[in-house]
């Protein structure tokens, strides 16, 4: 589904992705994981051309995101993306919230986007919370409608950015819980976190990034074994000692 060929790019002088090359296949989840500033969300970003890279290639279902004539939003509705801070719009409910990509990008009237915009709440469990304004609801609920939101025009991928790093613990649980009915489910998946047991239940691929290198790219039994590069094995020994 995606394929990152020699890619890189730069912040002024500061290299923060260095020649990445890996696949992530149609259906499965893969997740990123390394320290603060591997370039983790960068990768993740270019895949919608929210950041743009200097050098390599990167495609879509066999098409490169940058030649000439892609659309870049059309590229970016097929692509669904969850930010860390939901960024919900306060002044709009939360069916409103999930509405709104039918609406503007799609131009159904509101009649015909509100019926399809009530069953994607009612998939991750708050169509109680519809006429709710986000100040109102949790910040796990938050989550799950910015998730809604993300796939109500049937992406074909989903890219997460550590859905779960503004969330207080107890309400880390529930959105993990819709993360892995949707891998269920058989969309592809990208998703930068630091929650290493779901990476190990869930994830198909897990790659590590360090200095914005992709280090190791392994399935999660191979990940978690002794065999993975010291340079995961010391990160899980600090992710152990965080918790």
């Amino acid at each position: 589904m995606i394929e990152f060929q020699n890619v890189s790019k730069w912040f002024g002088a500061l290299q923060v992705l260095r020649d990445v090359n890996a696949t992530v296949a149609k259906g499965t989840t893969t997740v990123l994981c390394g320290p603060s500033g591997s370039g983790k969300s960068t990768l993740i970003r270019t895949v919608n051309r929210l950041e743009p890279i200097q050098k390599g290639q990167i495609t879509l279902a066999g098409r490169d995101i940058y030649a000439k004539d892609v659309d870049v939003n059309v590229l970016r509705s097929g692509i669904g993306f969850v930010f860390q801070q939901f960024n919900l719009f306060p002044h709009l409910s939360v069916v409103e919230n999930v509405m709104l990509p039918l609406l503007r990008i799609r131009e159904r009237s509101r009649a015909q986007a509100r019926p399809v915009a009530m069953q994607m709440l009612e998939r991750v469990g708050l169509a109680d919370k519809a006429n709710s304004l986000p100040a109102d609801i949790s910040g796990g609920q938050s989550q799950r409608v910015a998730i809604a939101r993300s796939l109500i025009l049937k992406p074909e991928v989903l890219v997460l950015d550590e859905p779960t790093s503004a969330l207080d613990p107890e309400m880390v649980g529930e959105v993990l819980k819709l993360l892995r009915e949707l891998s269920a489910d058989g969309i592809t998946m990208m998703c930068v976190t630091h929650e290493m047991g779901f990476a190990r239940e869930v994830a198909d691929r897990i790659w590590f990034l360090r200095n914005g290198t992709l280090t190791f790219d392994a399935e999660p039994a191979q990940f978690f074994s002794d065999e993975a590069h010291q340079d995961v094995r010391n990160f899980l020994s600090a992710v152990r000692k965080n918790h």
